[in-house]
C-alpha cells in the first residue's frame, strides 16, 4: 500500500534487487534479507535498506516464486 507514496526509481531498483535474491536463494530470500536487516555490523541505514527490502519480499513471496517457476 505505501508503495503509491514511494519515488519510482526507489520501487524499480527495489524490485530488481528482491528479484536477484529471489532467483539467487528462491524460498529463502525473505529470510536472507531479514538476517541482512537484523545485522549489527552495519549502519542504520544499511539496516533500513534491507529491512525494507525484506519486506517488500515478504509482502510478494507468492508473485515471485509463481514468476520463477514459470521462467
Amino acid at each position: 500500500m505505501f508503495d503509491l507514496f514511494e519515488p519510482r526509481d526507489r520501487r524499480v531498483k527495489d524490485e530488481q534487487a528482491v528479484h536477484y535474491y529471489y532467483t539467487k536463494y528462491g524460498d529463502d530470500a525473505p529470510a536472507v534479507l531479514s538476517d541482512r536487516a537484523s545485522d549489527h555490523g552495519l549502519s542504520s541505514r544499511d539496516r533500513r535498506h534491507w529491512r525494507r527490502l525484506a519486506r517488500k519480499a515478504r509482502q510478494r513471496q507468492s508473485v515471485w516464486m509463481d514468476a520463477l517457476k514459470t521462467n
